[in-house]
């Protein structure tokens, strides 16, 4: 299959591949989503100081357009506000990556796992911090 470059450019030289290692005043969140069964598997990991993403990571599984999406999902994500990851939506990414429609599937797994991944740091948060 001929890839988009930027696809192939990210898919051979992706960035913020994990595991993720966090400092003393940082705390490790993480969201998984997808199964092996189906082929699409994503952990990712953000490295979170307050309500603020200093650093994301991800771990994948899947086709080329989803180890792009998750890569070029990092950058843009990190560093930001935690509440970011909750509002993500991968249809940027579509246009950004020339990403095809029949892989939305594999995006909105993406999706989840970022989701995850805020669920995580929003539980260990006190009520009023939220």
């Amino acid at each position: 299959m001929d890839y988009p470059e930027a696809v192939r450019r990210l898919f051979f030289n992706p960035e913020c591949v994990g595991p993720l290692l966090v400092r003393s005043t940082e705390r490790l969140c993480r969201g998984e989503a997808g199964s092996d069964t189906a082929g699409v598997r994503i952990l990712v990991e953000a490295a979170v100081q307050e309500d603020q993403v200093v650093r994301l990571a991800f771990r994948a599984r899947g086709c080329p357009y989803l180890l792009a999406a998750c890569s070029r999902a990092m950058v843009l994500l990190a560093p930001g506000p935690v509440g970011a990851l909750a509002a993500f939506e991968p249809a940027g990414l579509m246009g950004e990556l020339g990403i095809p429609t029949e892989k939305l599937g594999s995006l909105l797994i993406l999706q989840d796992a970022l989701r995850n991944c805020f669920r995580d740091w929003d539980t260990t948060q006190p009520a009023g911090a939220r």
